[in-house]
């Protein structure tokens, strides 16, 4: 097969990237105040929806640039509206949702909009005959019509239907998957911009655990919470640059999704290392959360082994090793749990175990070609 040649990131898709480092840190405020020692179920369900709804309108920005974008003024003009738009929409990120309802949606409505007039105009394809933009034209439109119902019809019905629209949005490409043709994607630009979002998301962590920065240079909390981190980040890195076959004809739905619960959990995280310092939240709670947190992002992780060339993927006992370093750590943080410094060491251990098991493996594959 011949080669794929990777198309550049442009200087403007970086640009345009900025509004998200606002967008996310507004949306792990959502979660950061909690609630009678912990966090009430309503309220992370909000939050994980305004991760889907955020992420799905950014991936539809990327994938019409990944397969379309040749830096014409529809490309540009349409980065620009919605990178305005974004910063309306991350503005009215709360939870109070009647009160930001309107403006919120309507930033919806806009960057649905341009998003699919940039799919109708811009890709230069019939959508009657070309399937790919086809199934990209009618989710966004059925995502616009739900989104305008919402709008008109109040706050007290219409949340329903601009939550449906959402997830009709982030859903409906699964139940079409058919229609989108894997020779429209250049997978080293998908996986470049998705690399991207995931050091936005470790960057809104490390700025919001710098307040145990403090005091002595080598104090132990400050020192595990970092190594925990970095070595999570570092697993991203081998797995992607290392592992993953970069020149490969994929729809890359695996690695699409796989990403938006990645940030998923990047951002729990960042809020279960935040509760630390409150005292009043249950030491049992922040371990669950960091534990799942932990947990969904090593399965994010592992299921993008589909990706990697076949005589590098792994095995069923590789499976098992991480499932056991996973529930090792755990296991150390719970016992150890009355302690900040003892609840971070078991998730530290186990990042610190993942990153050196792909080091090994992405230093074998490398002395194998």
């Amino acid at each position: 097969m011949k080669e794929i040649v990777a198309k550049r990131v442009s200087t403007l898709e970086l640009f345009y990237d900025l509004i998200f480092v606002y967008a996310i840190s507004k949306i792990t405020g959502m979660i950061h105040h909690p609630v009678a020692g912990g966090l009430p179920p309503l309220a992370y369900v909000e939050f994980m929806f305004v991760v889907v709804m955020v992420m799905q309108l950014w991936l539809y920005q990327v994938l019409y640039i990944n397969r379309f974008g040749r830096s014409r003024v529809i490309d540009t003009a349409g980065l620009l509206i919605n990178m305005y738009a974004m910063a309306y929409l991350a503005n009215n990120i709360n939870t109070e949702w009647s009160l930001t309802f309107h403006s919120f949606n309507s930033a919806v409505l806009l960057l649905v909009a341009v998003l699919l007039g940039q799919y109708l105009c811009g890709s230069e394809k019939a959508p009657l005959r070309d399937r790919d933009v086809r199934a990209f034209t009618i989710t966004l439109s059925l995502e616009l019509l739900a989104v305008l119902v919402g709008l008109l019809s109040g706050y007290r019905y219409g949340i329903y239907w601009c939550v449906f629209g959402g997830l009709l949005g982030f859903l409906m490409p699964l139940a079409i998957y058919h229609q989108f043709i894997p020779a429209n994607v250049n997978f080293p630009h998908l996986l470049e911009r998705l690399g991207l979002i995931i050091i936005i998301s470790f960057g809104e962590a490390l700025v919001n655990v710098t307040r145990y920065f403090t005091g002595a240079l080598f104090r132990p909390l400050p020192l595990l919470i970092f190594v925990l981190l970095a070595a999570m980040f570092g697993s991203y890195v081998i797995q992607t640059e290392k592992l993953i076959n970069h020149h490969q004809r994929s729809r890359g739905f695996v690695l699409m999704y796989s990403h938006v619960f990645m940030v998923l959990a990047i951002l729990s995280m960042t809020v279960g290392l935040d509760y630390l310092a409150d005292h009043a939240v249950s030491r049992l709670f922040v371990w669950v959360l960091i534990t799942a947190s932990s947990a969904g992002y090593y399965l994010c992780l592992l299921v993008n082994d589909v990706y990697r060339r076949q005589r590098s993927r792994d095995g069923f006992w590789d499976y098992c090793l991480l499932g056991a370093l996973v529930i090792v750590g755990s296991a150390i943080s719970f016992a150890l749990k009355s302690a900040n410094v003892g609840l971070v060491l078991g998730f530290s251990l186990t990042s610190i175990a993942i990153f050196a098991d792909l080091f090994v493996k992405a230093a074998v594959v490398k002395k194998k070609r």
